[in-house]
């Protein structure tokens, strides 16, 4: 496009704002895949464009895919962290469950109970010195990391854990040796060892009626047999976390949004960024 006879390009940046002021722009939609909407899968936020105390990584959102993607998005939204404290949340996170590990002897206690009480307190004072070690954490961001980290652990040891191991099996036998989906059931009951499932799976042979075929179904759909074993229950695995009610964390949605803040050249790339791996919430 030519203006005045110039290339764009040739035109000084206070030249092309005079011509084309941001109102302009904004009142014509123009950067409509920008601005509150998810066709990226990130967007800036029209609201927060609007605060002029905020800086570009601040306004930038990421996209709740699904309304689920995420445990608290509108929450995550509305923290405004800077890259250094989203940096420093993951160092955080990191530390939070090296450290915690504990914890998961615990987590399915009764909540209303003395002992779980005693149990949490002594799991946020662990938790409120590790954030100290972090100049751009707050409490707030302790306390969410801390919640986030026990409701994964509980979500996880409830109705997740040796699923992937049991519906790979079962997947197996169904397709390798030829059984129909209860048989298959009842050859991993009896011949493997999967205590955390082992209640399910009696259910369901006894009253057949606990939806676990149903999920296991979702979980292996499209799958053949000509599938390598490794990748299958890998698959098996992801469709499982996707299904199981392990929601996206704050520290998935903050190491994501650094990622998509570096490409984007809104913040400068580093390489020190701690690879969030979900499976690290579940040991």
């Amino acid at each position: 496009m030519l203006l005045k006879g110039m290339p764009a390009y040739e035109l000084g940046a206070s030249a092309l704002e005079h011509m084309y002021p941001p109102e302009l722009i904004m009142e014509n939609n123009a950067f409509f895949h920008y601005v509150d909407d998810g066709y990226f899968g990130w967007y800036f936020d029209s609201e927060l464009c609007k605060k002029e105390s905020l800086s570009d990584y601040q306004r930038l959102v990421l996209f709740n895919d699904g309304g689920d993607e995420y445990t608290s998005w509108s929450r995550y939204r509305a923290f405004y962290n800077t890259p250094e404290a989203d940096r420093d949340y993951l160092r955080y996170w990191e530390t939070l469950v090296k450290k915690t590990k504990w914890l998961k002897k615990y987590v399915l206690k009764n909540e209303s109970s003395y002992e779980w009480s005693e149990i949490r307190s002594r799991a946020s004072t662990q938790a409120v010195r590790i954030a100290a070690e972090f100049p751009h954490m707050t409490m707030e961001l302790a306390g969410v990391g801390l919640a986030e980290y026990i409701w994964n652990m509980r979500t996880y040891l409830l109705f997740v854990k040796d699923l992937d191991w049991v519906f790979y099996e079962i997947w197996r036998q169904i397709n390798v040796y030829h059984q129909n989906f209860r048989d298959a059931l009842e050859h991993v009951y009896v011949e493997r060892s999967y205590p955390a499932r082992e209640r399910n799976m009696k259910y369901e042979l006894e009253h057949g009626n606990s939806n676990l075929e149903l999920l296991f179904h979702q979980c292996t759909g499209g799958l053949s047999k000509d599938v390598p074993e490794y990748t299958a229950r890998k698959l098996i695995a992801q469709e499982i976390h996707w299904r199981g009610g392990l929601s996206g964390t704050y520290a998935q949605y903050a190491r994501k949004k650094l990622k998509i803040a570096e490409l984007l050249g809104l913040i400068a790339r580093r390489v020190d960024i701690v690879k969030i791996d979900p499976r690290r919430t579940q040991v």
